[in-house]
This record gives C-alpha cells, sequence and structure tokens, in this order.
C-alpha cells in the first residue's frame, strides 16, 4: 500500500540547518506525528523525526561534553536507509507545496 504524506502545519525556527516543525498526517494509517524538524544544508533537505532530550540521573538536560548541545534520543525511528529517505522526500515536497515559503531566508546566525 502506497502512503500519502500531507503536512498539516509548518511553524519556522531558524537555528543552524533547522527551518523548522511540521505536523504530517498519513491518512492511510489515520495517523498524526507531531513536530518533525525540518532542515537544509548546502542544498540538501531533510526531515527528523521527533525526539525528546535526554536527561541525567538528577533530571537536568544532558548535553555533549565538547559543543554543549542538548543530546536527544528517538521517539520514533525509521529503520532502513531507503524508506526513511523516501519519508523525508516525500514531508519535503508535501512541505513546499503547502508552504512554500518554508525554505525563504538567511540561515540564522
Amino acid at each position: 500500500m502506497k502512503h500519502t504524506i500531507e503536512v498539516e502545519n509548518f511553524r519556522p525556527h531558524r537555528s543552524g540547518t533547522l527551518y523548522g516543525f511540521v505536523t504530517v498526517f498519513i491518512p492511510q494509517m489515520h495517523l498524526r506525528i507531531r513536530e518533525l524538524t525540518v532542515h537544509e544544508k548546502n542544498g540538501q533537505r531533510w526531515v527528523g523525526l521527533p525526539a525528546r532530550p535526554q536527561l541525567t540521573k538528577d533530571g537536568s538536560v544532558r548535553r555533549d561534553d565538547q559543543t554543549g548541545k542538548v543530546l536527544y534520543a528517538n521517539i520514533l525511528e525509521i529503520t532502513d536507509r531507503a524508506t526513511r529517505d523516501a519519508f523525508s522526500e516525500c514531508t519535503i515536497a508535501s512541505l513546499v507545496a503547502g508552504f512554500p515559503e518554508a525554505f525563504n531566508g538567511e540561515a540564522a546566525s
């Protein structure tokens, strides 16, 4: 069964490669996924599945020792590269069709 991915909304948020967040709906599965990240770098665009911040034993957010960036744990995972790439490509196409301004503007500093 072929699945359709519909981007229901886009929330811009520029930071590095991040352009914002989307909610997608896959009608054939009656599945809505919120807070997918949308990225672009060097002409390549991709979508990241939702993740949650990793926490330390004391409940604070865990950060990378070298960069200081927050570390995240996957909530959902597409386990093979071809399917992951197809999902990302289809989502980006739906995003651009519904929100053509999504990739406008300069990268955030």
